[in-house]
C-alpha cells in the first residue's frame, strides 16, 4: 500500500522496463487496453475512479504531441479552445494563455516555433514546460 500526504509531490522513478508508466495507467484508468487491475485508489480517505483522478491531478506523458509548425502561443490558444469552447471570451482566453506564458516562464519562446524531428524549435525544457501547460 503506497501513501502520499496533502501537497506533497511524488516522484515515480526506476529503470526503463520497471513498470512506471503502466502504474500510472492503472491508477487514473488510461490506455487500459488488456490489462485488467483490481483495489481502490483513495485520496483523503475516499475512493475515485480514473475520471476523477484525472479532473484534479496531471499526468504528463513521456512522448510530447505537438504540431511542430505552431508557435508555443498559438497552441496554448488552440488547446485552450478546445477545452473551454465558446464558454470563455478570446480575450478571457487571451488572458489565461498569457498567465501560463508568465507562471511557466514561456514568454521568451512564446512567438518560436514548438519544432521537432525535422524543424528546429524550442529546448527540451521548454517543451516540457509547454506540456504541464497544456494539462
Amino acid at each position: 500500500m503506497g501513501n502520499v500526504a496533502p501537497g506533497q509531490l511524488l516522484a515515480i522513478m526506476g529503470p526503463s522496463g520497471a513498470g512506471k508508466t503502466t502504474l500510472l495507467n492503472a491508477l487514473t484508468g488510461r490506455n487500459m487496453g488488456k490489462m485488467s487491475v483490481t483495489g481502490d485508489v483513495l485520496i483523503n480517505g475516499r475512493p475515485v475512479n480514473g475520471g476523477t483522478l484525472a479532473s484534479i491531478s496531471s499526468y504528463i506523458q513521456q512522448n510530447d504531441l505537438f504540431h511542430p509548425l505552431l508557435t508555443v502561443r498559438e497552441h496554448l490558444m488552440i488547446n485552450a479552445t478546445l477545452r473551454f469552447g465558446g464558454t470563455l471570451t478570446r480575450i478571457t482566453k487571451n488572458k489565461l494563455v498569457q498567465d501560463l506564458l508568465i507562471k511557466l516562464n514561456l514568454v521568451k519562446c512564446s512567438e518560436s516555433r514548438i519544432g521537432g524531428q525535422m524543424v528546429k524549435g524550442i529546448s527540451g525544457g521548454e517543451m516540457k514546460r509547454l506540456s504541464f501547460a497544456s494539462e
